[in-house]
């Protein structure tokens, strides 16, 4: 079923109640959006340098805090990235929900998150929808650097690898040529942006060993036989875990928080361990 981010809220709020009494309110509603899980991923680029192997990153996506999205289930979020010890900590974008003030509660709880060798984000579209100035000053005082269609190179010795940031693809204005113009010939690339459905035309446009993103939520609630019941636009072919395309790779994290829908089944929410392998 292929609907728009705004009709999956709207269809949301429509049958929250429905499943939340077939499923159980304890465990929809209450018990498993707040368990944060971490998921382990060991990702092959085959053109990473030597001294980039086992780069670990922190991928954590989505966090849509208030008002479904709790202060606790953010900071359990920020314990775990810390407890594998990130070399770099990626934030997908959607940072806020229902306003943009909310973003003075999460940044605290972000300068929490403890990388080696820093922290890097992108917006999302609930972001651009609520207010992207306030949200990008926000982030940027708190000492997050912002990837808004540009990249930077990353660097170990003598080997590097790029990344490269994107505006968001359903609320923003993405820009990929710009992101990709400081890249050096035949260098590894990585690249964040908030929508996983992006990478189809990325691959003719840039080039692209890895894409990290969220929007999805993995669908917040999947079925047996069924999977996710519901996906955003442009969260809707790439919409969980690891796919190959063409000689790409793309990997869609759950994220952390939930919108329209208060609930999450079969779905929990994710902080991603990636470790770069070649």
């Amino acid at each position: 079923m292929k609907v728009t981010k705004r009709q999956f809220i709207k269809m949301g709020l429509g049958c929250a109640g429905g499943l939340s009494g077939i499923i159980g309110v304890g465990y929809a509603h209450e018990w498993e959006p707040g368990h944060v899980v971490i998921e382990s991923r060991a990702i092959r680029v085959p053109s990473l340098p030597s001294a980039f192997e086992g780069f670990k990153i922190a991928l954590l996506s989505d966090f849509h805090l208030f008002p479904f999205t709790t202060i606790e289930t953010i900071q359990k979020a920020v314990v775990l990235a810390n407890s594998f010890q990130p070399d770099l900590v990626l934030l997908g974008g959607d940072f806020v929900y229902g306003t943009a003030k909310s973003i003075f509660d999460l940044t605290p709880l972000l300068t929490e998150l403890n990388p080696k060798r820093g922290m890097f984000a992108v917006l999302g579209n609930h972001d651009h929808r609520q207010g992207s100035k306030i949200i990008t000053q926000e982030l940027t005082k708190a000492g997050i650097e912002m990837l808004i269609n540009r990249g930077i190179t990353l660097q170990i010795g003598w080997d590097s690898i790029y990344l490269a940031g994107l505006d968001s693809v359903s609320a923003g204005n993405p820009l990929p040529s710009t992101a990709f113009q400081g890249r050096k010939k035949d260098q590894t690339s990585l690249v964040l942006v908030h929508e996983p459905d992006i990478i189809d035309q990325l691959i003719n446009e840039v080039p692209v060993d890895l894409q990290l993103s969220g929007h999805s939520h993995g669908g917040q609630v999947r079925l047996p036989l069924m999977g996710a019941i519901m996906l955003p636009e442009w969260g809707q072919i790439y919409n969980l875990g690891l796919y190959q395309v063409g000689k790409a790779q793309v990997y869609t994290t759950r994220g952390i928080g939930m919108i329209g829908l208060p609930i999450r089944v079969n779905c929990r929410p994710e902080v991603t361990q990636i470790t770069l392998w070649s």
